[in-house]
């Protein structure tokens, strides 16, 4: 009786390990951008979860990170970090050990220099990563990132490129050519600096592919107006 009870207790301890649940720790960047520029401030959406360990027992999160990172052409060799933040710290204050959609904002470091500037073969990327069991495991989601100090609109409002109507506009926007040299380029930006559109026109340009919204139109001279998408 006694070796049955024991093989049973065995039986149990193997089964409750085997359909122990294993959750792979993550964490997500839910809306990533390609391009910043320096001294942007891009609002993050984030999600994580710290999971498990192989035994199913859940891991202890510690805190998650952002930084900006410039690496060499293999990945191989950290150049230099840029403005590191840790939005949700538990040092701080106890924090659950998964949490969708965290919002926060991160500043682009002013002196990161644009990705034209680096030596041959380096590149950015952002890093995203959660920490768990004080240090003891890493999940991260990094991605290549460009930045651009083109994509700049924080002088746009000191602009004065107004020769263009209708303002809003539902689809065509016209260019006023009595009253400035005909450009043979324009840029479109959203209200973050990312150019949504970018084609040569004279006359008129289509704008009926973009959703509605504020947003700039740079011309190839440098002077910028703002205006309105509209969708009706």
């Amino acid at each position: 009786m006694k070796k049955i009870t024991l093989f049973y207790l065995l039986l149990l301890t193997v089964s409750s390990v085997c359909f122990a649940q294993v959750v792979t720790p993550s964490i997500t960047w839910n809306n990533p951008v390609p391009a910043i520029y320096p001294g942007q401030t891009v609002s993050f959406d984030v999600s994580y979860d710290v999971g498990t360990d192989a035994a199913g027992v859940a891991n202890d999160f510690g805190y998650f990170a952002v930084i900006l990172r410039e690496i060499n052409a293999d990945g191989s060799v950290i150049v230099k970090d840029y403005m590191a933040i840790f939005p949700v710290n538990e040092s701080e204050m106890p924090q659950p050990n998964a949490q969708e959609n965290v919002t926060f904002d991160y500043v682009i470091d002013p002196t990161a220099p644009d990705s034209t500037e680096l030596d041959p073969g380096n590149q950015y990327i952002m890093i995203v990563f959660v920490s768990y069991n004080n240090d003891g495991g890493f999940a991260n989601n990094n991605l290549l990132i460009t930045v651009d100090s083109s994509l700049s609109v924080g002088d746009y409002n000191k602009q004065n490129f107004t020769a263009f109507y209708p303002n809003p506009v539902k689809d065509i926007m016209y260019f006023d050519t009595n009253n400035f040299v005909e450009e043979k380029r324009y840029d479109i930006l959203d209200v973050s600096g990312r150019i949504v559109k970018s084609e040569k026109a004279e006359k008129s340009i289509n704008l009926q592919d973009l959703t509605s919204g504020v947003y700039f139109i740079k011309t190839e001279a440098g002077g910028v107006g703002k205006f309105v998408k509209s969708s009706d």
